[in-house]
């Protein structure tokens, strides 16, 4: 353990640093990783016999038209999609002017309805990236092309 100097006494008088929370005594490892409380075990305890009870008695239910239990089976069985592949064709992109007629094309596509705000924004900070991307390469060419101009002028001149 580190101990600390207080700022306010003298340099000789060292407290040990403190613990945080309630330390296990020796020997005791604590709870093993991965394992559960009490409430978790007792509920699964209480499921583990009617699961397959309760879930067919929710499908009746939502099959009755209770619309909690139909959010929370289809939740269950087609849960939300984190992105999915876009219906829209961008034009090709070789070089940085490629980039604004891209944008244009994006943004005729929010105008039209094929895409919506959340995509047409997330494709907009996609071709930001992408022609920050060649712009940086292209500052790298460049200059080592200098680079590379400027020792042939130096073994030249020599």
């Amino acid at each position: 353990m580190v101990d600390r100097i207080r700022p306010s006494e003298e340099p000789t008088v060292i407290e040990p640093s403190r613990v945080r929370g309630r330390p296990f005594q020796k020997g005791n490892p604590g709870r093993l990783p991965g394992s559960k409380n009490k409430l978790t075990r007792l509920l699964e305890e209480l499921v583990e016999d009617d699961g397959e009870n309760l879930t067919r008695k929710a499908i009746q239910l939502g099959l009755k038209g209770n619309v909690q239990c139909l959010q929370y089976l289809l939740d269950r069985i087609l849960p939300k999609r984190r992105g999915r592949p876009l219906d829209f064709q961008l034009p090709k992109i070789n070089g940085v002017r490629d980039i604004a007629p891209a944008m244009a094309a994006v943004t005729n596509g929010l105008g039209n309805g094929d895409l919506t705000f959340e995509e047409a924004s997330e494709l907009m900070g996609f071709l930001e990236n992408y022609e920050r991307a060649i712009m940086r390469n292209d500052h790298v060419f460049r200059v080592e092309d200098v680079e590379l101009r400027m020792k042939q002028m130096e073994t030249f001149k020599r």
